[in-house]
């Protein structure tokens, strides 16, 4: 059953003040829940309860992080009928893809807890003591340690996978930070549900209140008061470029700066190589449609451009055809929808920009053509559209193809089809210097959860194209070196 009260401290607090509700994204129908919105004192609470934690949780070794873990995969196992019901509702996702979701959460809490059960992932070095030495060299321990509270900001897109058990949370508490979770306004009620399920697994293995807290508000106040609050050591945040700068600034004014971990934009380019063009155009056109209107294309790594290398006559006649035909999806918030018209208008409106197929509504699939010369001076051209969109760009030869990649900001992915004869060091060093995860013949929706996986990119892909969200690399956001020399057993 959802609430709409807080979790703060171990606790759910029955709290009053300003509440707010959803509604079905499918029917318009009001959904079950107030949702009491965090007010200045009950943030600065959570803040205080978490550092409280702190000094207890950070001493906690890997085995008792590791059932922690666990036991948020089996109290989420437990509810598996009541959260997707909700998520589904909330986000307008189709329950076959929150189920999957769900599936993927459970398994990243099980990924982590088999990384933090012995302590090889803290890279521990050890130098010994030679005394004897002309200077003497002392003995010197080297480990990463936590670095103490963590918030951490749902995502809109992903209700479950990066929002309040999601992957940021999961590797926080992996690595010996408790977290303050700020729920997603669009999905409250999931965001709750999730929320009490790691409620509950910190009481079951008896971990200090503070460890995890849930923080509700439909604007942005407790989210500006979380990441300026001096108790905070990092911030994870997925979401728009717009809000992760936001945040970006507000850190900047702290009077000493944190970590910002933010997953912010990106639009995921592809070069198409003459063999792809030649032998399998349509083909390739019915994947490349495929990966688009994926999740109604609100994922972020949807491919948004194809540098197709020769003539694109096929390849957009087929993709044409089918973005006519295709039904226009449930997106996941009434904003969201807007902000996908209005951005395909805009790429539309750029002169030299040829719209093939424009969503009139929300949800509909988008396509546009464009050459190499007005891609790499507009702009426009080169901004994200958060939906079932994509835009064709015209290459005469690899070498204006390579050349629109090198005018992009960084990237969560870039990827390259055709033949492996065709693709050079050159093709290799050029993706790389853009993007966090290099992909041959595959499309990048659908991220694997596994050790190797990096989920990230040169800004605006992330803040700190160093690290990644996805992955058991993702640990080391949340922690820092530390030299113990001399120190006694």
């Amino acid at each position: 059953m959802v609430l709409g009260q807080p979790i703060v401290g171990g606790n759910a607090h029955n709290v009053t003040g300003r509440t707010f509700q959803v509604c079905d994204r499918r029917t318009g129908e009001v959904l079950p829940g107030e949702f009491v919105v965090a007010d200045t004192q009950l943030t600065e609470h959570a803040v205080h309860v978490a550092v409280r934690a702190f000094r207890k949780l950070r001493w906690y070794d890997g085995p008792t992080r590791a059932n922690l873990l666990r036991a948020i995969g089996r109290q989420l196992e437990a509810i598996r009928p009541e959260i997707v019901a909700r998520a589904v509702a909330e986000s307008g996702l189709p329950e076959a893809r929150v189920q999957g979701e769900l599936t993927r959460t459970i398994g990243q809490a099980t990924m982590f807890a088999n990384l933090v059960e012995t302590d090889g992932w803290k890279d521990s070095r050890h130098v010994s003591a030679l005394p004897d030495r002309t200077p003497p060299r002392p003995d010197i321990q080297f480990e990463h340690r936590p670095l103490g509270p963590v918030v951490v900001f749902g995502a809109s897109n992903f209700p479950l996978a990066f929002s309040v058990a999601g992957g940021d949370t999961i590797s926080a508490l992996a690595a010996g930070c408790p977290v303050i979770a700020k729920a997603h306004p669009a999905h409250p009620g999931t965001s709750e549900l999730a929320g009490r399920a790691i409620h509950d697994a910190v009481k079951e293995c008896g971990l200090p209140e503070g460890t995890f807290s849930l923080l509700f508000d439909d604007g942005y106040a407790v989210g500006a008061q979380l990441v300026q609050s001096s108790g905070v050591r990092a911030v994870g945040f997925t979401g728009s470029r717009k809000g992760g700068v936001a945040l970006m600034s507000l850190i900047a004014e702290r009077e000493y700066p944190i970590p910002f971990f933010g997953e912010m934009s990106s639009i995921n380019p592809s070069i198409v190589m003459p063999s792809v063009v030649a032998n399998r155009g349509t083909a390739f056109a019915e994947a490349v449609y495929a990966s688009c209107t994926l999740g109604v294309g609100q994922f972020c790594t949807n491919p948004g451009v194809f540098f197709v290398v020769g003539d694109t006559t096929e390849i957009v006649g087929r993709l044409k055809v089918l973005m006519e035909g295709g039904t226009p999806g449930v997106m996941l918030t009434e904003g969201i929808g807007e902000t996908y018209v209005k951005g395909f208008a805009d790429l539309a409106s750029v002169n030299g920009v040829e719209a093939i197929v424009t969503p009139t509504v929300a949800g509909a699939p988008g396509l546009a053509r464009t050459n190499c010369v007005v891609f790499r001076s507009e702009a426009n051209a080169q901004d994200e559209i958060f939906g079932p969109s994509t835009l064709i760009v015209e290459c005469l030869a690899l070498r204006e193809a390579l050349e629109c990649l090198r005018t992009l900001d960084g990237q969560l992915t870039a990827s390259v089809h055709g033949n492996p004869s065709e693709v050079t060091q050159e093709i290799r060093f050029a993706l790389e210097e853009v993007a966090g995860r290099i992909i041959f013949n595959q499309f990048p929706t659908g991220v694997e959860v596994c050790e190797a996986m990096v989920h990230g990119g040169p800004y605006p892909a992330t803040s700190d194209g160093r690290s990644t969200s996805v992955g058991t690399a993702a640990i080391y956001r949340w922690v820092r070196p530390i030299a113990a020399q001399n120190w006694p057993a």
